[in-house]
């Protein structure tokens, strides 16, 4: 048995499988998007919320719509829910002041400077104060004539006469220093020699009176044997008062002078 014919598929001239289904009464397909324009979505229904996009994440753009570059010089607002540190401005040289209740370490062994008019608390620290070192004291020649003083060793004769070698020995040592100390050294060994010398002499000149005004007879006075040891007596007295005024001349920085010394050696 034959099948009817498509009167509609014979007219068009295409065949019956091709054909495009027909609509259902009243409805109405959606139009096409136009050419470079995104999709819009549609709107969420009614009694619901559309769900905000996760902080910092952007959706992509839809096909067709390009990103607009930003303006050169014009950084884009931050996302939304995030913030940047801010950064810190701060002057050259200049250190931000500290926290409320924190306080600055401080460097060991300086102490910050005192406001002008305000004295330091504490106690004050120990040495000298700043500024005010000892000045270095030069050769003064004092020695020589402190060597002197050995002629209050008790006893008879050696202590004079170890004054004596000892100021000369010191004198010849401290020569070698210039100034003043040159000076009261020369003249300290020309007084020690000049006093060993002249005790020697009249110690000698006492021991020989002794023994010759003696030989035959007692002696029945102090004189003329008792001169010579009465002159040394003399003379060991001006010896220690000769060593006591060097060493104060000395020790304040002037030079001694014993004109009636032996110049032994010549300035």
């Amino acid at each position: 048995m034959r099948e009817p014919r498509d009167d509609r598929a014979a007219t068009s001239g295409a065949p019956a499988g091709d054909a495009p289904p027909a609509p259902a009464p009243g409805f109405a397909p959606p139009p096409a998007p136009a050419p470079g324009y995104a999709e819009v979505p549609p709107a969420p229904a009614p009694g619901y919320a559309a769900v905000p996009p996760a902080p910092g994440f952007a959706p992509p753009p839809g096909p067709g719509n390009a990103a607009i570059p930003p303006a050169p010089g014009y950084d884009p607002p931050p996302a939304p829910g995030y913030a940047p540190p801010p950064v810190p401005m701060q002057a050259s040289g200049y250190a931000p002041p500290p926290a409320p209740g924190h306080a600055a370490p401080q460097v060991p062994g300086y102490a910050p400077p005192q406001a002008p008019g305000h004295p330091t608390q504490g106690y004050p620290a120990g040495g000298y104060p700043a500024g005010s070192y000892p000045a270095v004291v030069p050769p003064r020649g004092l020695l020589p004539w402190a060597l002197g003083l050995l002629i209050l060793i008790p006893f008879p004769f050696i202590g004079g006469l170890a004054s004596g070698v000892a100021m000369a020995v010191g004198g010849g040592a401290s020569r070698r220093f210039g100034g003043v100390a040159r000076e009261n050294a020369r003249v300290a060994l020309n007084w020690g020699l000049t006093y060993v010398l002249v005790s020697t002499v009249l110690l000698v000149s006492h021991f020989v009176l002794l023994f010759a005004l003696t030989s035959d007879s007692p002696a029945t006075g102090f004189f003329p044997i008792g001169i010579p040891i009465t002159m040394y007596f003399a003379l060991s007295i001006l010896h220690l008062v000769l060593v006591i005024v060097g060493m104060v001349r000395a020790s304040s920085g002037r030079a001694m002078r014993v004109p009636f010394a032996i110049p032994y050696l010549r300035a």
